[in-house]
């Protein structure tokens, strides 16, 4: 449609689309013609801006309506639409307050007018303003004591937007609870629904209001139950009263509310056990979706739900399928407790539905041992025509403890099963119970044991025929729970000594050794447990002990004769070593230069495993990192802050405070910057020493750590191994980073990468730190000058300049963490610059320097480094260009930042060579621009990968300028490399380089063009839904 303007048609149109808007028939019909008005782009916003300030009331009306349909696209008109909001005319104000509310979160601005417009003479404006400030979200909090009185309006719509803006505006709503619990009590069905709804969305700070949403599941109104059951679940799902309400939920006369009161019962899990009872009952209800989830909720609720067996069991009678598999399931998860119900379980077997039989035998496996009596139906089952069901049975059988070779080979064909959906199922099968045996292997007999093993390495021999093409993780996961067992096995060797001496009374001195050693570790381990790695390094250099021929002639190391072995590495002695070692930790990490660098941290929000965290904490990974093995990718564009999240996250792992850390215990975090060498031995792989050397000179100790003392420190996740930019590193370094392979030991690992990394396709959490949003960056550098105890060198019209300027300086993309530092950082330069200079501040001046585009910001940076330099010293433009130089030798191999040769670098910087040597000091010593690859020192990297990217950029620009035949090789040799996106940050750089200074570098146009075609610029296009009211 264009910006075309003045179809009589089309105003007609859009004046009948108002005047209409009561009869929802022809409104849908005329939408559906105005539909062209949402194609309208950015560009066509200013001339209906101009129309909304016309004298013609129908033109400025049709203006707003059009505005309203465009959405976000209509965001340059908010300052227009807002002043519409005093319009004389009712429609327009009406209709202004839709396009502001249909361009949601961007109309901040709107606010202060928007809340004003909630006292207008006429409903449908309140109605609007109200549903507007609701979309604008928690940003709009401000309006909040205005909406609470919106709940008093007369106006049935405006009290119900008024609620539901509140829950929209979410936590910062808290003093609208008492106002909200009371509109629970209002006339109109609408308002307490959306009272309740907006109660549930305040969450955990809503607390107070569960009394009256508990009233408020007696409403007449069934959506008005509905949203308070989900209301109560939201809000405080761990609190008694918040169960005792969804029980009596559980009673409600329509269906609908009962079924979902059972569903947030069972997502609260076992801390509703006091809703065993109401469940059990449930298990009765006369609509087949509400017993349904009853048992399904007995089930998440697990043992505590062992009270509910006998009215699962009767469940199993169903005349629903859904209800009997769901009952079985939870029979299963109730465990050893649900054993009343084997007898149906086992007629179950039986039953015509493959569901039912498949939960019923998994559920007779859980119970266990004490599901013997149905092993002959069990057997039976292992010939069921389904595939899922012989598993099912296959898996009871071998955790029952019968029929282990039938239910084996039944596992054995799975594993071979001609269908591929087959074979993924039958292999999780085995991963439970090779799990189950090693969980239980303490309780195995020597023959148990020696079975289990056998049966699980022919299941292992299957699954690594590279014809059934199983994934490595899963080979991967089988070998550990069988070296674990066969571990087990082996250890064992004491006992038989034991049992030995039991039927020899002569040896009783030997039974005396057996009882005198362990009391004495056991003692020093409670009482003193680092006294045990002291005691096994001293035994360390001490040869093996041979024994007698009578005791099998074997060789046993002393401190295994000692009977030392089986306490030293325990959890409680790790624990000590790290304790001991914390203090001298923290004050080595700290004066690391990279964590140095980045000590100013600010909370910025991330995408953790696809969900947006706003406020990301230590908390929000416990989950992950207190399993037994925990791999944390943090992936993203360069200057997204990867590495100073990462070190962030180094420290919670170090915290005093427990609730802080990344898991129960601490760690002790070691950063790998560099590549690593490699060299192998015998006793520990390149990766292993290097941890090793990195450990040593983080706690500063003189003797080095012992490798089975490190070995257990990484298995037993006391040391946390940051690998920092995998994605630069060289072949030989990620081919060191194998979380896959069995013998990978480091179990707590973090890796910041540009790449989104497969890691060997291991089970991972991955982290994407986001960049700054527009709405957001005032926010951003108002916390970091804040924290830099700068802020008070701004006064707000300074401040909202230079954020202003930056936004300028960006466009419409958002913006990176190290850019905004960066800016933030020649900001403070500037005015503190100012106060040496003249003593006092002044606005006119004190933004004057600030650089207008991101290439002059970098080079800003290099100058702002080099402001106290001595006059025998390298200048400003020296400095810049020997930056450049270094950057294009560390890029110019294959585009990413990476360490580039020393010789080169001075060939390239083609001066005195003791000239150069003493400006690549200056550039790591005085500005800590560049860093000297350790230990050698013959390779140079930049400490920042962003300012080498545009650095280097510069350079290329300025050498190849107008030569088209250079450029033309240069992207001939960008065409040649697959993976753009690793070398995207470059050409983003190189890019906004020729856009900002290839004109007076004479660029050739062609190159632009050609550089956003291959960043993937020329493709996007902003869609956007559009909403209206």
């Amino acid at each position: 449609m264009g910006s075309t303007w003045g179809k009589e048609v089309e105003e007609s149109k859009i004046l009948d689309y108002v005047e209409k808007l009561e009869s929802i028939h022809e409104l849908l019909s005329l939408q559906t013609e105005l539909e062209s008005f949402r194609e309208l782009t950015p560009e066509a916003v200013p001339e209906y801006v101009k129309k909304l300030r016309s004298k013609d009331e129908k033109v400025r009306l049709t203006a707003a309506v059009v505005l309203g349909f465009m959405g976000e696209n209509a965001e340059s008109a908010i300052s227009a639409l807002t002043q519409a909001l005093e319009d004389k005319d009712t429609q327009v104000r009406r209709f202004a307050a839709n396009a502001l509310g249909n361009i949601g979160e961007k109309a901040v601005d709107a606010v202060p007018e928007l809340t004003k417009a909630l006292k207008d003479e006429n409903a449908l404006v309140r109605t609007n303003a109200a549903s507007a400030l609701g979309s604008i979200g928690e940003e709009a909090k401000s309006a909040v004591p205005a909406l609470i009185q919106a709940l008093k309006d007369e106006n049935t719509s405006v009290r119900t937007n008024a609620a539901s803006a509140l829950g929209n505006i979410g936590e910062e709503t808290k003093s609208a609870v008492p106002a909200l619990i009371q509109a629970l009590k209002d006339e109109s069905t609408s308002v307490r629904s959306s009272a309740a709804s907006a109660l549930g969305r305040i969450g955990e700070k809503a607390e107070q209001a569960v009394p009256a949403l508990t009233k408020a599941l007696k409403d007449e109104n069934t959506r008005v139950r509905f949203s308070a059951v989900d209301a109560l679940g939201r809000i405080g799902e761990t609190t008694e009263s918040t169960v005792l309400a969804l029980t009596k939920a559980l009673k409600d006369e329509n269906t609908g509310v009962r079924q979902h009161a059972a569903n947030t019962l069972g997502r609260i899990g076992e801390k509703a056990a006091d809703a065993v009872k109401a469940l059990t009952q449930a298990l009765e209800d006369e609509n087949t979706g509400v017993r349904q989830r009853a048992a399904n909720a007995l089930g998440k609720i697990g043992e505590k739900a062992a009270d509910a067996v006998k009215a699962l069991t009767q469940a199993l009678e169903d005349e629903n399928t859904q209800v009997r598999s769901s009952a079985a399931y939870a029979l299963g998860m109730i465990g050893e407790k649900a054993a009343y119900a084997v007898p149906k379980l086992t007629q179950a077997l039986e039953g015509k539905d493959t569901q039912v039989r498949m939960h019923t035998a998994y559920a007779l496996g859980n119970i266990g041992e004490k599901a013997v009596d149905a092993v002959p139906k069990l057997t039976q089952a292992l010939e069921d025509k389904d595939t899922r069901v012989r598993l099912g049975a296959a898996f009871a059988l071998i955790k029952i403890g019968e029929k282990r070779v039938l239910a084996f080979n039944v596992l054995s064909q799975a594993l071979q099963d001609k269908n591929k959906s087959i074979r993924p199922h039958a292999v999780n099968v085995l991963g439970s119970i090779a799990t189950n045996y090693q969980d239980k292997a303490r309780e195995l007999s020597n023959k148990d044991l020696n079975r289990a093993i056998t049966n699980l390495e022919k299941a292992q021999k299957i699954i690594n025929n590279p014809k059934q093409d199983f994934k490595s993780s899963q080979k991967d996961a089988l070998k550990r729970s069988l070296d674990f067992l066969k571990q087990k096995r082996d250890s064992r060797f004491q006992e038989r000594i034991l049992e030995w001496v039991a039927k020899n009374p002569l040896f009783t001195v030997l039974i005396i050794y057996l009882i005198f050693f362990p009391t004495l570790w056991l003692g020093i381990f409670y009482l003193r447990p680092l006294w045990l790695l002291r005691v096994d390094r001293a035994l360390e250099p001490l040869s093996e002990y041979q024994l007698p021929d009578f005791l099998g002639n074997v060789n046993l190391p002393i401190k295994s004769l000692l009977l030392l072995e089986p306490f030293i590495y325990r959890h409680r002695v790790l624990d000590a070593w790290v304790a001991e070692n914390i203090a001298a930790a923290k004050e080595g990490f700290e004066k690391k230069e990279t964590v140095r660098d980045r000590n100013t941290h600010i909370p910025i929000p991330v995408i953790l495993d696809r969900k947006t965290i706003g406020n990301f904490t230590g908390k929000d990974l416990q989950p992950i990192f207190n399993k037994t093995r925990a791999t944390l990718l943090i992936h993203g564009e360069g200057g997204a802050g990867k590495t100073s999240l990462a070190c962030q996250l180094a420290q919670w792992g170090m915290s005093d405070e427990p609730t802080q850390r990344l898991c129960k215990h601490q760690m002790l975090p070691v950063l790998i910057e560099e590549e690593i060498d490699s060299v192998e031995t015998e006793r520990s792989s390149s990766l292993q020493q290097t941890i090793c050397g990195q450990l040593q000179a983080l706690i500063g100790t003189a003797k080095p750590i012992p490798n089975k003392l490190l070995e257990h420190l990484l298995r037993e996740r006391r040391i946390l191994v940051i690998v920092d930019h995998l994605s630069e590193m060289n072949e030989a370094t990620r081919n060191q980073i194998r979380p896959g392979d069995a013998d990978f030991i480091a179990n707590s690992l973090i890796i910041t990468s540009r790449l989104e990394e497969s890691l060997d396709s291991v089970p991972k959490t991955v982290v994407k730190p986001l960049r700054v949003t527009g709405n957001k960056l005032s926010s951003f550098m108002e916390a970091y000058l804040t924290q830099r105890g700068k802020r008070q060198l701004f006064n707000d019209a300074e401040y909202f300049d230079a954020c202003r300027r930056l936004s300028l300086m960006v466009g419409e993309r958002n913006i990176t963490v190290l850019l905004a530092k960066l800016y933030a950082e020649q900001m403070i330069a500037n005015v503190e610059k100012l106060h040496v200079n003249t003593l006092q501040n002044s606005y006119a001046t004190s933004l004057q320097g600030l650089p207008n585009n991101i290439p002059d910001l970098m080079l800003a940076y290099l100058n702002e480094l080099n402001r106290d330099t001595e006059e025998n010293e390298p200048d400003n433009r020296t400095v810049q260009r020997d930056a450049k130089i270094i950057a294009w030798e560390c890029l110019k191999q294959n585009f990413r930042s990476t360490h580039a040769k020393l010789d080169d670098v001075l060939i390239a910087l083609d001066e005195n060579n003791e000239v150069a040597i003493a400006h690549l000091e200056h550039l790591e010593k005085d500005l800590h621009l560049i860093q000297f690859v350790q230990p050698a020192q013959n390779k140079i990297r930049f400490a920042l990968d962003p300012l080498a990217e545009y650095l280097a950029a510069l350079y290329l620009m300025e050498s190849y300028q107008d030569n088209d035949r250079e450029w033309h090789k240069f992207i001939a040799k960008i065409n040649l490399i697959r993976d753009k996106a690793a070398i995207k940050g470059f050409l983003l750089a190189l890019r906004d380089c020729c856009l900002v200074k290839g004109k007076e570098a004479r660029v050739p146009s062609f190159v632009t063009d050609e550089l956003a075609k291959q960043t993937g610029l020329l493709s996007e296009q902003k869609q956007q839904p559009v909403k209206y009211t």
